[in-house]
């Protein structure tokens, strides 16, 4: 089974550096197992698809499924 975990930063925390940290332990644990790894968000979060990309996430198609849309983002290993 693929982990799957939830990251959040408090609005009153943006813009310390928090979920870049948060982001790189999440991809060096998971790229310690996967040469591939993804992660949703929610399409009307421009913060957010900002914040991914600008930390060289891939934007990729919508996300099939109930609720909100929502947006896969993918990030491969070096050398992969």
């Amino acid at each position: 089974m693929v982990p799957r975990s939830l990251m959040m930063v408090d609005l009153g925390h943006h813009r310390r550096g928090l979920g870049r940290l948060l982001l790189r332990h999440a991809e060096e644990t998971l790229f310690a197992q996967y040469s591939t790894i993804r992660l949703e968000t929610f399409a009307d979060n421009a913060r957010a698809k900002s914040f991914y990309e600008t930390c060289g996430w891939v934007h990729g198609d919508p996300l099939e499924g109930e609720g909100p849309t929502r947006f896969e983002y993918t990030e491969n290993r070096a050398g992969s």
